[in-house]
This record gives C-alpha cells, sequence and structure tokens, in this order.
C-alpha cells in the first residue's frame, strides 16, 4: 500500500422528471450542474401508482392495457429527445432509471440508495387552492431529503 489516497469518487446527481416543460428546465440546469463539476448525472422518473393517476400513461389511439412502464419507457425516450435536440451541454454517460410509486418519496429513497450528493426537480409554481389540492411533489422532496435539492423553474412560466 502506498498510503496515497484513491481516485475521488464523482458527485452524484439525481435528476426527477415527469416529462413536462419544468422538468426539461430541472434537466438542463443537472447537465450544466454536472458538466461544470464532472458529476455522474441520474434521470429518474417515478411511475405513478394507478390508484393515484389513472390514464396518467395513456397514449391517445393506444391500447388500454398497455403496461404502464413500456409508455414510461417510451416517454422518457421521447423526452430525452426532445431535449438533445435543443443542443444543450450533457454529461457523458447519462444515466436513466424508472421506478414506480408515489414520486416524493421514491424520489428521496432512490436518492439515498444513489448516496446522491444533489438532488433537481422542476417546479410548477402552484400556489393557492391548486397548491393545496393537489400539492407539491417538488415541496415534498425539499421537506424530506436529507441532501440539497434544488428546484427550477421554466424561464418563461407563468404564475399558475
Amino acid at each position: 500500500m502506498s498510503g496515497e489516497p484513491g481516485p475521488a469518487s464523482r458527485d452524484t446527481i439525481l435528476c426527477a422528471v415527469d416529462f413536462s416543460g419544468d422538468s426539461a428546465a430541472a434537466l438542463g440546469w443537472a447537465c450544466r450542474q454536472a458538466v461544470l463539476t464532472d458529476a455522474r448525472l441520474v434521470l429518474l422518473h417515478v411511475v405513478h401508482d394507478p390508484a393515484s393517476s389513472p390514464g396518467f400513461y395513456r397514449r391517445v389511439g393506444s391500447a388500454w392495457l398497455e403496461p404502464m412502464i413500456a409508455v414510461a419507457e417510451d416517454m422518457m425516450a421521447e423526452f430525452l429527445a426532445a431535449f438533445r435536440a435543443e443542443d444543450l451541454p450533457a454529461p457523458a454517460g447519462l444515466e436513466t432509471r424508472l421506478v414506480r410509486g408515489l414520486p416524493p418519496g421514491r424520489i428521496v429513497e432512490v436518492a439515498r440508495e444513489l448516496g446522491a450528493d444533489l438532488v433537481v426537480v422542476g417546479s410548477r409554481g402552484r400556489t393557492g387552492l391548486p397548491h393545496i389540492l393537489l400539492g407539491s411533489v417538488a415541496e415534498r422532496v425539499v421537506q424530506t431529503a436529507p441532501m440539497p435539492v434544488t428546484v427550477v423553474k421554466r424561464r418563461d412560466a407563468a404564475p399558475a
């Protein structure tokens, strides 16, 4: 043993997306941060429990019984293709993951499993009654994550 420290492990950034414009803004921010810091970037989508969002993954003209995970995989591929078409900086080796469950808890759980140093999420910026009725995934992640969380809004987002 030489007594020399080994190579430092790369930081990990987890970016949770729901395929919205707000998620695209979050992914853009996360990519720029990962490139600047040479961090590993993991892109996560939580496939909602059917009881909490029935029909969310159904596409017009598709079979009703198409497995949600298969539709989510297609949506992830389309989301990434649209993102890459914008010619934004992307880190080498972007990883993608799909998991089932309720988004706030699963995002924090996956971040812990990965040893993420940072979580990045998009925000729709809901306020008032819509916020009370629908809640905020970003807010719940900020409240429960043991690591820093960056919440990103689209530049063109109007108040909801």
